[in-house]
């Protein structure tokens, strides 16, 4: 005799594979790419930085999303927190070092493109 599986049980295993996602979508991959930031750059870049979060916000309070829009969003989230934790973690580290009028941010496959599509990327 097959065993029923249950709603109950359905929603407890997806609750379960979207924290999973959640954990593997906090780790950074590897280092893909280095972009530097001048101190003179640094409220533009949060402003612009601001303005994502705070359009992803509405897309949220709209709500009405499918599964896959939802975890499409969740994702792309998760990939903006890693680089605003970097870019602010290093940020700071040279500021306390008195490290000149830039500092270099190592980014991973995802957070170089999302960079890229907030602010610009001048490649030379």
């Amino acid at each position: 005799m097959e065993k029923q599986i249950t709603a109950k049980e359905i929603r407890k295993d997806m609750e379960y594979l979207v924290k999973l996602l959640h954990k593997e979508w906090e780790r950074s991959g590897r280092t893909r790419a280095v972009v530097t930031v001048r101190f003179e750059d640094v409220a533009e870049v949060e402003s612009r930085m601001a303005k994502v979060i705070s359009e992803k916000q509405k897309q949220l309070e709209n709500g009405e999303m499918t599964f896959k829009e939802s975890m499409e969003l969740s994702r792309s989230n998760f990939i903006l927190l890693r680089l605003v934790k970097k870019i602010k973690k290093v940020e700071e580290k040279a500021e306390k070092k008195g490290l000149g009028y830039e500092f270099d941010v190592e980014l991973d496959r995802e957070e170089y493109k999302l960079f890229g599509d907030i602010v610009g990327i001048q490649e030379g």
